[in-house]
C-alpha cells in the first residue's frame, strides 16, 4: 500500500499526487502531478484528471478531449447530448395541433388531412433524431478512444503509459478526419432541423379559405404564395411587367422609361418581423433609379415610393441612409449593377434595416423613424424609373427573431 502510495506521488513535488493527464500534441504526460502540468504548459484544457477518464461513461463527453479542429464541437454535442431526449415532433406537434384547433371550425375535413399528412413527415424527423443522437455518442465514442484508455489506466502498467501516448499521437494524426467526421453529422443533423418552418402556414392563415391546398410545413421561403401588382394609376406603372421565375422568384421590369411603382398584395402585419431580399439589376444606365421600400395604404396607387420610407441604389432622397454598420450600402451612379440587397422591417419598433446580401458588410436604418406612423397600413414596396432597370424579388418570410447578421 505503501509503495502504491509513493508511485502515485510526484518525485518533484512529493506533497501532489501524479492525477493528471497531460495530452498536448507533442508533450504527452500520462501521470503528472497539477504543479508540473502548470509549469509545462498554459494550455490547462488540455489537461484531464484520472478521475475524469475513469468513471467517464458511454453518455459522458470530455470538453477538450478528442483533440479537435473547432472546439465548438465539444458544446455542441454535449448539448444535443443534453436535448436528445426531446423530440423533434413534440416540439412542432404542439405548435402545429394549436394552429390546426383554430382553424378547424370552418375547414375541418381540409386540416385533418393535412394534419396526418405532417405528422407523418415529423415521425419520420423524429426516427432520424433518435437515431442521429446515438450516432453522435457512436461516433464520438469512437474516436475519442475512451473506452481503451479507461481500460489501459485500471489495468496501469509500464505498457500502459506507452499505449496510451500511442492512441494521443493518433488522435493528432486524425485530428482533421476526427473532425470532418463530426462536422458531417452535426451539418446532416443540423439540415434536419432547418426543414422545419412554421411562417409559411401563419401567412396562410389569413387567406386559409383560399389557399389551404398551398400549406406546406417544409418550405422555407413564403414567395410562391405571394404577388406583386402594379399601382393603379401613378405615372408609368401600367408599363410594368411582373413575371413568376420558375424558381417562384418575382421578376418585374418595365417597357417604357418612367417613374412605376409594384407593391405587395399583402398588408404589413407591424408585430410581425418580416424579411425581404430584392436583387437590383441594370446593364446600360448609369442613372441607377432602382428603389424599394413600404408605401402606405392609401398612396399605393397615386403616390411616387422615391422620398419616402425608401432604399434607393442612387442615393439621394433615400430616407433609410443611416450607417450602422460599414459603409454606405448603395454604390452611387453606375452602370452594370447586380445586387443583392435585404430589408428587414419590424413596424411596431419602427424598425428598418438594410445590408448588402450575403455579405452583409455594409448595413443602414431608417433616419427618422418617426416617419413610420402609428395606426397607418404599409406595403412592401418597389420602384423603377429606365426599361434598362429590373428588380428581382428573391425572397419574402417572417421570423420569431432576426438573427445578429446585421
Amino acid at each position: 500500500m505503501d509503495q502504491e502510495k509513493k508511485q502515485s506521488q510526484c518525485n518533484i513535488h512529493p506533497n501532489f499526487n501524479n492525477n493528471l493527464l497531460l495530452f498536448e500534441e507533442t508533450n504527452v504526460h500520462t501521470r503528472i502531478c497539477p504543479v508540473c502540468a502548470k509549469k509545462l504548459t498554459k494550455k490547462f484544457n488540455k489537461v484531464i484528471d484520472h478521475v475524469e477518464f475513469l468513471y467517464a461513461d458511454q453518455n459522458y463527453i470530455f470538453s477538450s478531449f478528442p483533440p479537435l479542429e473547432d472546439e465548438n464541437i465539444y458544446d455542441i454535442i454535449q448539448n444535443l447530448q443534453i436535448k436528445k431526449d426531446s423530440s423533434v415532433q413534440e416540439i412542432f406537434i404542439e405548435k402545429i395541433n394549436n394552429y390546426f384547433i383554430t382553424l378547424k371550425k370552418e375547414i375541418n375535413q381540409k386540416l385533418d388531412l393535412l394534419q396526418n399528412e405532417v405528422k407523418s413527415k415529423l415521425i419520420k424527423i423524429e426516427d432520424f433524431n433518435q437515431n442521429q443522437g446515438n450516432s453522435f455518442l457512436d461516433i464520438y465514442n469512437e474516436i475519442s478512444s475512451k473506452f481503451d484508455i479507461q481500460k489501459l489506466y485500471n489495468e496501469y502498467s509500464q505498457n500502459s503509459d506507452t499505449r496510451i501516448k500511442e492512441i494521443i499521437q493518433e488522435k493528432y494524426q486524425n485530428i482533421k478526419s476526427n473532425t470532418e467526421k463530426l462536422q458531417k453529422y452535426l451539418s446532416e443533423y443540423q439540415a434536419i432541423i432547418n426543414k422545419i418552418n412554421l411562417k409559411t402556414p401563419i401567412e396562410i392563415q389569413q387567406k386559409i379559405l383560399g389557399l389551404i391546398d398551398q400549406i406546406d410545413f417544409f418550405q422555407n421561403n413564403d414567395i410562391g404564395n405571394l404577388e406583386f401588382e402594379k399601382s393603379k394609376s401613378f405615372q408609368s406603372s401600367q408599363s410594368l411587367q411582373i413575371q413568376r421565375l420558375q424558381n417562384k422568384q418575382i421578376q418585374i421590369n418595365q417597357t417604357i422609361d418612367g417613374n412605376c411603382v409594384s407593391y405587395a398584395d399583402f398588408i404589413l402585419d407591424p408585430n410581425k418581423k418580416y424579411i425581404f431580399r430584392v436583387r437590383l439589376q441594370t446593364n446600360l444606365n448609369s442613372n441607377s433609379f432602382l428603389i424599394l421600400g413600404i408605401i402606405q395604404e392609401q398612396d399605393k396607387d397615386n403616390k411616387e415610393l422615391y422620398n419616402k420610407i425608401n432604399y434607393n441604389e442612387r442615393g439621394d432622397m433615400m430616407t433609410i441612409k443611416k450607417i450602422v454598420k460599414g459603409n454606405n450600402v448603395f454604390e452611387g451612379s453606375k452602370a452594370n449593377i447586380d445586387k443583392e440587397i435585404e430589408m428587414r422591417i419590424h413596424l411596431a419598433q419602427k424598425m428598418i434595416k438594410v445590408a448588402n446580401y450575403p455579405n452583409y458588410e455594409n448595413v443602414a436604418e431608417l433616419e427618422n423613424k418617426e416617419l413610420i406612423l402609428q395606426n397607418s397600413q404599409y406595403r412592401l414596396a418597389v420602384g423603377l424609373y429606365q426599361s434598362a432597370h429590373k428588380i428581382i424579388i428573391t425572397h419574402i418570410s417572417t421570423v420569431a427573431e432576426f438573427d445578429q447578421n446585421m
